[in-house]
């Protein structure tokens, strides 16, 4: 593609350093399902308005559909595979298990945007 340019991304994602080179223009949602295997984020609507690909980004909810994955580069991201267990032994995050427990989800694909947002 013309014009296109490749970056290096630096993030840590779940705890995790990495550092990845990618085209400019990739989002966040993609280059967590693609290039990390992170396949919990979903994309549900391609026009940023449904919430199911929410992460994480420093503490604050992002929908990483809207965001380059250079602009996270520097940040902390945390996914739906990455809510610490709590002491339970059920390994959910009370926000998942509370989900759980009151029936708080319908298919189940936009869910884990729920929980994150």
């Amino acid at each position: 593609m013309a014009g296109s340019r490749d970056v290096t991304v630096e993030v840590t994602v779940n705890g995790a350093p990495h550092a990845i080179e990618v085209p400019a223009r990739t989002l966040l949602v993609h280059f967590l399902r693609d290039r990390l295997r992170l396949t919990g984020t979903h994309v549900g609507c391609d026009t940023t308005q449904c919430g199911a690909c929410t992460v994480a980004m420093d503490g604050v909810a992002v929908k990483s559909c809207t965001v380059l994955a250079a602009q996270a580069s520097g940040h902390e991201i945390t996914t739906i595979e990455g809510l610490a267990a709590d002491d339970s032994g059920d390994g959910l995050h009370p926000i998942q298990r509370a989900f759980q427990e009151e029936h708080g989800l319908q298919c189940g694909y936009c869910t884990p945007g729920m929980v994150m947002a």
